[in-house]
């Protein structure tokens, strides 16, 4: 069974994004990650990585815009690692 792409893009104006939600459902995103400080990528706080991957996703894929917004605001790389595990986004 294939899943659905999400067709994520990046936000283009200035959102009310915030990451109240995020740190209340366990998660967080970091920016200025990775090797080159170039990296912005979900982290779990109260649970693992991996975990908050699963989480985001899976509520983006369920048609929340704020989860397909925090999707679109990471970095290729880490989107990329997020598909490879739990599918397309």
């Amino acid at each position: 069974m294939t899943m659905p792409s999400l067709a994520l893009t990046s936000p283009e104006t200035q959102s009310q994004f915030s990451l109240v939600q995020a740190h209340q459902e366990g998660w967080t995103i970091l920016e200025g990650c990775g090797p080159e400080n170039m990296d912005t990528q979900i982290r779990g706080v109260t649970c693992s990585d991996q975990h908050a991957w699963w989480r985001v996703s899976q509520k983006a894929r369920c048609g929340s815009e704020y989860h397909r917004e925090a999707l679109a605001r990471l970095s290729d790389s880490e989107r990329q690692q997020i598909s490879l595990r739990f599918g397309p986004l």
